[in-house]
């Protein structure tokens, strides 16, 4: 994601009162509830709820900053389903199946399907993300919320946690201290130039068995969530000795247009619309090509695991040691975590 400078004019440097913030200076295309229910059934966009009062002054205020952001507008109308919901309307809304009236009469009463949602935690401004939804149990896999108003230095690692699956491996608390390590950190870039990344022609021409296994990271400089972990993930002071000791670091652009050779395999980049990229990552990825993915190769360039997603330092600590240890060989990874993790289970 491009970092948004966003120039607010706030009048006499806060003075004016909030209320005074129109909500229709966002630069976001709002859309109801139903219809960006309809619009995800057609094609799956993560849906970002605003729950909102005609009384809530913060509410204008995120309408007037955050929302007015041109760049930052431009990526939710592209990638999103954007909801503005009034916590305490008078519709009759239908949401997944069951319908949702007001909770009693009167000027101002709650919403049922807000109480619902925001479980009974009503504070405004309050926004809900939610993606992947899973059809058999009726509920989205991610459904964060984020209580209050947020600046659009709040908002970002939120999105792009929700949009490109980070939540699939990591929780948003580890995702977002990753984050501003990754982008706000002064340390990391030194971090990352210690590192002593491969491409993938100088790892795959090798003809003779390596002294070492291999992370092979799959990701691109358009990936946010692949930035993220290449600049958190292999640096953690967790792992970071550990991972140099035991493995050889690949940095494996996809969109690389080296022709490779892998177990005897000749495999190209054709640049082809539907799909640009190397053949080796989708071979290497098991067929089944995310991004960013991680791969780790046994001495012998044997594909150990492909693990696909967004992979935050505290899962990477768990991975290297799992493989670099040879512990793979003895016990499932189920088994592993059992051991090292007693309580979470």
């Amino acid at each position: 994601m491009k970092k948004y400078l966003v120039v607010v004019l706030i009048c006499l440097a806060f003075s004016c009162n909030a209320q005074q913030a129109n909500e229709e200076t966002s630069l976001v295309k709002w859309m109801k509830l139903e219809d960006a229910l309809k619009a995800y059934d057609k094609q799956a966009k993560p849906i970002i709820i605003d729950f909102y009062t005609d009384w809530c002054g913060w509410c204008k205020r995120m309408m007037a900053t955050t929302y007015s952001n041109p760049g930052l507008a431009s990526y939710i109308n592209q990638n999103f389903y954007p909801v503005k919901f009034d916590a305490e309307g008078k519709d009759t809304v239908e949401f997944l199946g069951k319908k949702y009236t007001p909770l009693g009469v009167g000027q101002r009463t709650t919403h049922a399907l807000a109480a619902k949602l925001l479980q009974n935690k009503m504070m405004y401004p309050t926004t809900l993300f939610l993606n992947n939804l899973d059809k058999t149990k009726n509920e989205f896999a991610l459904s964060m919320l984020a209580a209050g108003y947020l600046d659009d230095k709040k908002i970002e690692p939120m999105l792009v946690f929700s949009l490109e699956n980070a939540f699939r491996n990591s929780n948003f608390d580890d995702f977002n201290a990753a984050f501003q390590k990754a982008f706000y950190d002064s340390t990391t870039d030194n971090k990352i130039n210690k590192l002593k990344w491969q491409t993938p022609k100088e790892y795959f021409s090798r003809t003779e068995k390596h002294s070492k296994k291999a992370l092979v990271y799959i990701g691109t400089e358009w990936c946010n969530s692949c930035k993220v972990m290449k600049r958190s993930a292999f640096i953690d002071d967790s792992s970071a000795a550990f991972i140099k000791e035991k493995f050889d670091l690949v940095d494996f652009s996809p969109e690389n247009s080296d022709t490779l050779f892998y177990k005897g395999l000749r495999y190209y980049n054709a640049h082809q619309p539907q799909f640009p990229f190397h053949q080796l990552a989708f071979e290497l990825t098991r067929k089944n090509f995310v991004l960013p993915s991680l791969v780790i190769l046994d001495e012998d360039m044997t594909i150990a695991d492909a693990i696909p997603f967004y992979i935050s330092p505290v899962f990477m600590k768990d991975i290297s040691r799992f493989y670099g240890n040879d512990v793979y060989k003895k016990k499932s990874w189920k088994d592993f975590q059992e051991s090292i993790h007693p309580l979470r289970n």
